[in-house]
């Protein structure tokens, strides 16, 4: 069956499409503008904004899974982050619900605990910015509908998206490209036991900050680690959200 990627022209997107489709994956993508170099081959494109409910369900129609990227990826306003965040996310949980699609994977942030003090066990929630707000709400969104609905969702906190760890907090933070494949294909393909499932998505870095929990369960076992690289120098972050837990909140 096919596998829906929202925001296929993000860096993410653009990267597990090219991947997925290497292995013969059924793909289809949505965005509000084509990939650079445009879609792989034997893939489908949809151009559309999440933010069109209707769009959003012709997309999903015959989809297996949805891998949701889609979003603003930076710190901004709050009404801009809620409506393409927030909004969007619901779209596309209320799209696969009416679509009967039976898995969602959701890209959630590791920012959403980003305001515990590096070296402080981590708590449940600690959002570090309006962004991470969104995160939030959007595992809410998931957990609600995983719950109220047949679908089941899977939750996955994006550590650092980076070719290599170029920052200190990246000994602990880094997510390979080739590992964020993985961990995204066995969250949209596993089978689980439960309806919602949340995990940090990281290489295999022995400095990690976080738990583990949730990689049993999706089989996913990553092949890099932050090692792996020169290290990138001594740690001067107070917050694991690093500059997004020091930034002040836009006024605007």
């Amino acid at each position: 069956m096919t596998l829906l990627i929202t925001g296929a022209a993000g860096t993410i997107g653009t990267r597990l499409a090219a991947d997925l489709a290497a292995h013969g994956v059924p793909l289809r993508l949505l965005d509000q503008q084509l990939p650079v170099g445009g879609p792989p081959a034997g893939a489908e494109f949809v151009q559309a904004d999440l933010r069109d409910l209707e769009a959003v369900e012709r997309a999903t129609t015959g989809t297996s899974a949805v891998v949701h990227l889609a979003g603003i990826t930076q710190e901004g306003p709050f009404t801009e982050m809620v409506e393409h965040n927030i909004t969007g996310t619901h779209h596309v949980l209320e799209a696969a619900r009416r679509g009967r699609v039976p898995r969602v994977v959701l890209a959630s942030s590791h920012h959403v605990t980003g305001l515990n003090p590096v070296g402080a066990p981590t708590a449940l929630l600690a959002p570090d910015s309006f962004y991470a707000v969104t995160k939030v709400t959007a595992e809410a969104l998931g957990y609600l509908y995983a719950h109220k609905t047949t679908m089941q969702v899977v939750a996955v906190r994006i550590g650092s998206y980076r070719s290599h760890p170029d920052e200190p907090r990246h000994w602990a933070t880094w997510l390979s490209p080739r590992d964020a494949t993985a961990l995204l294909y066995t969250a949209a393909t596993s089978p689980l036991t439960s309806p919602f499932l949340a995990v940090y998505g990281t290489s295999s870095n022995s400095e990690s900050w976080w738990p583990r929990t949730g990689w049993d369960a999706l089989g996913y076992q990553p092949a890099d680690s932050a090692e792996q690289h020169a290290e990138p120098g001594p740690l001067a972050d107070r917050f694991m959200g690093g500059a997004f837990a020091d930034d002040e909140l836009p006024t605007s």
